[in-house]
């Protein structure tokens, strides 16, 4: 199996298991909201680091990479791993209904009310969020944000991770000394 995709897969299914898991152990709380969002994009950044290690496990399998062989690995590891986690999204979402959507509305209709802005203006961002409740409904669509979110945090840190690993090392003797 290609390094990306296998990167790729294990990188998606941790993402799965760190977003997913605490709605399966506490349900929809939207208490728990506001620290699930820190969680989720840490959740994708750290798992997404699966980009540098396939580019590393590559680099070592071929004597070294060039930035675009490197790059086109790290968008690999992201494009499985986006896709996967945008369709096990797609399935979380039609499979536990509307609990997560209204716990959703709930958490940020609270955000709004407790923003100390006008009457008006909480009003108005009370009626804008109304607005996105077909948005947060539509489980096709939540897959495809998901899926997007994640293949973008992996092509960005692809970019740093290609840069690195397309790098030259330094020219070293065994001692640690530089041969220079």
């Amino acid at each position: 199996m290609n390094s990306w995709l296998r990167h790729g897969l294990i990188a998606g299914v941790a993402i799965c298991i760190l977003m997913f898991g605490p709605f399966l152990i506490f349900g929809a709380k939207p208490e728990w909201m506001k620290i699930g969002e820190l969680v989720g994009y840490t959740s994708m950044l750290l798992c997404l680091s699966a980009t540098w290690f396939a580019m590393r496990r590559e680099s070592a399998l071929q004597g070294g990479l060039s930035f675009g062989r490197a790059l086109f690995v790290g968008v690999g590891v992201s494009a499985v791993a986006g896709i996967l986690f945008g369709i096990v999204t797609w399935i979380f979402f039609a499979a536990v209904g509307d609990a997560l959507p209204e716990a959703l509305m709930v958490f940020y209709g609270d955000q709004v009310r407790s923003s100390g802005a006008s009457a008006e203006v909480i009003a108005r961002q009370l009626q804008e969020l109304e607005l996105m409740r077909p948005m947060l409904n539509n489980h096709p669509l939540q897959g495809a944000l998901m899926a997007a979110t994640a293949f973008l945090i992996g092509v960005a840190e692809s970019l740093l991770g290609a840069w690195l690993v397309s790098r030259k090392p330094e020219n070293f003797a065994p001692n640690g000394v530089s041969r220079a």
